[in-house]
């Protein structure tokens, strides 16, 4: 056996390497085994594909609700217990909807608690300018100074009587800002 020029078949790197085109070997043999790696292109597209969603708008099918249970004086908060709600309709909540969860939670060891008010904390991101990233960072901040052609608002709706409220629509939101959109319930111990 002559070593000194020719590499063993044994010990041929050549042949556990992996192009990303599967099909064709580099020694041109097509009886070497290769390694499929089809399945890391198609998961790293759909990562792609998954974190790029999050940056689009999409409609709204679920809002949280945090209950504060206070104490008869209104003083401190007794607990806090939050939920979320998956929407009957995408978009919208209606007043018996409301009612309903509202009503389920008041009974809380063997206390009943009234109904003080509904906050709603209204994210309204509405970006009508090119440059995205920009309009975030500046409704992030705060800066009403921003990207001119943008209009944000962030605020608490107040709703004080329930039968005001006919039905709550929600525009569509980026995606990302879906776990902002929410209602806290103030509830008072009877």
């Amino acid at each position: 056996m002559n070593n000194t020029n020719t590499v063993s078949d044994e010990y041929d790197y050549r042949k556990f390497m992996v192009d990303d085109d599967d099909d064709i070997s580099d020694s041109g043999s097509n009886d070497v085994d290769y390694i499929d790696t089809s399945w890391i292109t198609e998961y790293e597209t759909k990562m792609m594909n998954d974190d790029y969603q999050l940056f689009l708008k999409s409609d709204i099918t679920h809002v949280s609700f945090e209950f504060y249970y206070l104490d008869r004086d209104k003083m401190y908060v007794e607990r806090i217990v939050p939920m979320t709600y998956s929407l009957r309709d995408i978009n919208k909540i209606t007043q018996n909807e409301i009612f309903s969860i509202i009503q389920s939670r008041q009974w809380v060891d063997k206390k009943y608690y009234n109904f003080q008010s509904l906050l709603l904390y209204s994210f309204d991101f509405q970006d009508n300018c090119k440059d995205i990233v920009r309009s975030l960072s500046n409704y992030i901040r705060g800066d009403s100074s921003g990207t001119s052609g943008s209009s944000n608002e962030k605020s608490f709706i107040e709703y004080t009587n329930l039968l005001s409220i006919d039905v709550i629509y929600f525009p569509p939101l980026i995606t990302m800002f879906h776990e902002f959109l929410g209602f806290s319930v103030l509830l008072y111990e009877d």
